[in-house]
């Protein structure tokens, strides 16, 4: 394996070129970065599987959006089981020709645990060979959540379906974002490493005010849904009868309340969708401490939220949960919520900022950006990923045999998993 590049075949949701508008861009930005990064480093083909929500546009005249050239592109639309069936079906006839043409691939790289890739995944495993199969788990809200036995009993009857924690059981190893999401393999001896996002805008913030004054100010950028906690952050912010003012923008269907509560409270600014998402960062300069509220519910602590590198690179200080793992890439420096009280550890902590040192927000602002910059670019991240991929294949050389829970044979796979500081 060390003598040629590692062969991959990414099975994801990222848009091609020109279609990815001002909706899902930030998912879509970022998994569009690591892929190209990743093709620098090994040989990727791709295959999108794209919402349905845009197959009326696809038509449309292209934007100057980034995307990815894939080898297929799939559609998830309604009616839902005939395009899931057709969509399989054409991933499979891809995956035979290009093993016959090619050779089999190193290793397939899955996004996320998705019906049609779980069930071509389910399909490969009963194959007599096989290349390894990982998934990138950025996002699964359903996973580590109590499910009722009626559930479960409905989900045996409905076709071309998983439930999370069964769909999860059929991968080799895995890229966990979040780092309570090891706990799904580890405990079954399954190959980990810990892959939270990385930032996707260059942009070099302008030197602190030394001689800024006046009350602290706060801000949030980001999604604006009920899973967001942004309600909660705002609530939470006017009760708190703070002398700062809070500013919020993002995009989402809170965005109607969040205007009239700004009608209402002069220290709550509302500015609603920016043009653009890297006008975010420029944005970010009017506060000086950028708030991530990520309770660990709706299974938020099994994925990493991108903005917050976004909130590093914009050189401001960070009030946070510690859920996914925000600890370990804010450091010592982050300043934390605690999730077992929210609103009351939020308010505490808003009030205590609130009296904070503009100074003391500007060094912890700095040590936050250098330490993102340095270690949570996509151009590192993506080393880390073929790393981890090329170690599999390398320590999973035998031939794979059918039915095999973990997929893993020769020596034990935990010497494959670290979970520090976002490198193996």
């Amino acid at each position: 394996m060390t003598s040629r590049r590692l062969r991959l075949l990414y099975l994801g949701n990222a848009f091609p070129p020109g279609m990815a508008g001002q909706l899902f861009v930030t998912a879509h930005l970022g998994e569009t970065r690591m892929v190209q990064e990743l093709s620098r480093l090994a040989d990727v083909s791709t295959v999108g599987l794209l919402p349905g929500e845009i197959w009326k546009k696809r038509l449309n005249p292209k934007d100057d959006s980034a995307g990815l050239e894939h080898k297929l592109v799939l559609w998830d639309r309604n009616p839902a089981l005939w395009h899931r069936w057709i969509s399989w079906r054409k991933l499979r006839r891809l995956y035979l020709e290009m093993t016959q043409r090619d050779g089999m691939p190193d290793v397939i790289l899955v996004r996320n645990l998705q019906h049609v890739f779980n069930y071509f995944v389910k399909w490969l495993r009963r194959q007599p060979r096989r290349p390894r199969v990982a998934l990138w788990l950025g996002d699964s809200g359903g996973l580590g959540e109590e499910i009722p036995s009626s559930r479960r009993w409905r989900y045996r009857f409905k076709p071309m379906q998983m439930l999370e924690d069964e769909s999860v059981l059929l991968y080799d190893a895995c890229l966990v974002s979040g780092l309570k999401a090891k706990s799904y393999f580890e405990s079954r001896g399954v190959p980990w490493a810990w892959q939270p996002a990385a930032f996707n805008y260059h942009y070099d913030p302008p030197p602190p005010d030394p001689h800024a004054q006046g009350p602290i100010r706060f801000g949030y950028f980001g999604d604006l849904s009920e899973h967001s906690a942004v309600l909660p952050l705002v609530q939470t912010f006017l009760s708190a009868g703070l002398p700062g003012t809070l500013h919020v923008c993002g995009h989402g269907p809170l965005s109607p309340e969040l205007k009239q509560l700004a009608e209402r409270h002069p220290n709550f600014h509302f500015d609603g969708f920016l043009p653009k998402p890297s006008d975010c960062l420029p944005w970010a300069q009017r506060v000086d401490v950028l708030i991530n509220v990520r309770p660990p519910w709706w299974g938020k602590d099994n994925s990493a939220p991108s903005k917050v590198f976004e909130y590093g690179v914009a050189g401001k200080a960070i009030l946070s949960t510690r859920t996914a793992g925000m600890d370990e890439i804010l450091g010592r420096e982050g300043i934390y919520i605690e999730t077992d009280h929210f609103e009351d550890s939020l308010r505490q902590r808003l009030r205590e900022v609130a009296t904070m040192d503009r100074a003391e927000l500007q060094r912890r602002a700095v040590i936050i950006r250098d330490r993102i910059v340095s270690h949570y670019s996509w151009e590192k991240q993506s080393r880390v990923i073929v790393e981890f991929l090329t170690r599999l294949v390398e320590q999973s050389s035998s031939p794979m045999i059918p039915g095999n829970t973990s997929g893993v044979t020769g020596p034990s796979p935990r010497g494959l998993s670290r979970a520090a500081g976002g490198t193996i």
